[in-house]
């Protein structure tokens, strides 16, 4: 019988609590701007991996968190492991708390790639980005501004739809690009965060708009409304609810989703990106099911698959986080 997980001892959960930033999702992006200029954003750095586990310098804090996929040994010695601002534990209620060392402010800013976000802890373990995404937020910045390059009317901007958006990453990259972006997420918590990080990064005033729905519901409603994007982008999580208690589990509505997907799609999208680290969706997989929905990939289409990865900054060791498949058509 498998060992039930504790809960979080009552004096953790109030440390924890207290370093989480409950209220700074409130703040207006002005004010977290104006917050960020007066600080700086440190990089984010994976320092080490092994025995499950994953050793990270978060803008200047130090975590220790769950790696699943580092079977493998941890390089540095338990001393310096255990040197942490704060390390993540699970519970068997679903999420989980943190054991903290050291301080950390409510929240703070951190440089992953060519992206700046505001940084905090959650209940969840989750803090605020997700590195293994930085070279899919590259690619969407370059292949969008390619596209663009030779045309500054806003009018002739491509319209890119950012489903499942979390706080913002692929959508301020698309922004950036030149693509005017609408950035769905189920969270209203995690809306507000990517429109802070959209400030913190220098997003143009009219390039991103929000909503706060369920992905599903949303395409549904877009499609009866006549909206068509140039290009669409989703990362859904493995099983979520919606604002309204909808569930979704994505090995029962993958194939929805994506026929959904295509109906608010022009007939020759620019760009479609899938990914997801839900195990069984492999690379293969990935590609499988686009092709299903848009078998006209196969010839108007460059179509790359493969591994989204973090690299130790020691060594440059590749970590494993998830699978994507990337289609561009071509020139």
């Amino acid at each position: 019988m498998k060992k039930a997980t504790k809960p979080a001892p009552k004096s953790v959960k109030k440390v924890a609590a207290a370093t989480q930033g409950t209220n700074d999702d409130r703040l207006s992006p002005e004010e977290i701007l104006r917050a960020f200029q007066s600080g700086e954003a440190k990089p984010y750095r994976l320092l080490d991996t092994g025995d499950g586990r994953k050793l990270e310098d978060v803008g200047g804090y130090s975590f220790n968190r769950q790696c699943p996929v580092a079977f493998w040994r941890a390089k540095k010695s338990p001393a310096e492991w255990r040197r942490v601002h704060a390390e993540h534990k699970r519970t068997d209620t679903g999420g989980g708390y943190w054991e903290q060392s050291g301080k950390t402010p409510p929240y703070w800013f951190t440089q992953v790639g060519r992206l700046v976000f505001k940084t905090k802890m959650t209940a969840f373990g989750h803090l605020g980005f997700f590195a293994e995404q930085a070279e899919q937020w590259d690619w969407f910045h370059d292949s969008i501004a390619a596209r663009v390059a030779t045309n500054a009317n806003d009018d002739a901007r491509p319209r890119v739809l950012n489903l499942f958006g979390y706080t913002g990453g692929s959508s301020i990259a698309c922004a950036l690009g030149g693509a005017v972006v609408t950035h769905v997420d189920a969270a209203k918590g995690v809306v507000d965060w990517s429109r802070q990080n959209a400030a913190l990064n220098g997003v143009p005033e009219g390039r991103m708009r929000y909503a706060v729905e369920d992905c599903l519901v949303f395409l549904e409603r877009e499609a009866k409304r006549g909206n068509r994007y140039d290009g669409l982008i989703m990362d859904p999580p493995s099983y979520g609810r919606g604002p309204n208690k909808e569930v979704f589990k994505l090995e029962d509505d993958v194939l929805k989703l994506l026929d959904r997907a295509k109906a608010v799609l022009k007939p020759s999208p620019m760009l479609f990106h899938f990914s997801c680290h839900t195990p069984g969706f492999t690379p293969v997989v990935l590609k499988e099911l686009v092709l299903d929905i848009f078998p006209a990939f196969r010839d108007t289409h460059a179509i790359e698959t493969g591994e989204m990865l973090v690299r130790e900054s020691a060594d440059g060791r590749p970590v494993p986080s998830g699978f994507y498949c990337r289609s561009l058509k071509k020139a």
